[in-house]
């Protein structure tokens, strides 16, 4: 068996937390969108459907930023630096290995 080391476990944890928090965030966010097309139902019956699959739908894309932010939030307030491929630390570490070039 190989080792672990502890960055690859810290990217673990950090990936695992952004799973559950995102499923838990679009069960709420589908949560709250079923209960805004009952109250449309209750209004319109020919529109209550197409707006419980607009918000059943779009709960996917809504739940991931804000699934993002909480789960940035519970990383940073347990200690931990927040591992992204945004922040650009690999492309700085990249440019450092490398030789500079050549001017002609």
């Amino acid at each position: 068996m190989g080792t672990v080391t502890l960055t690859q476990r810290s990217i673990a944890v950090q990936a695992l937390t952004l799973m559950i928090v995102y499923v838990l965030t679009t069960i709420s966010v589908q949560f709250l969108g079923f209960l805004i097309s009952r109250l449309v139902d209750y209004e319109w019956p020919t529109l209550g459907l197409m707006t419980f699959l607009i918000l059943f739908l779009g709960a996917f894309g809504a739940a991931w930023p804000i699934a993002v932010r909480i789960a940035e939030f519970l990383i940073r307030r347990s200690g931990h630096v927040v591992e992204t491929a945004q922040s650009g630390g690999y492309i700085v570490e990249e440019l450092k290995r490398r030789p500079a070039a050549a001017k002609s």
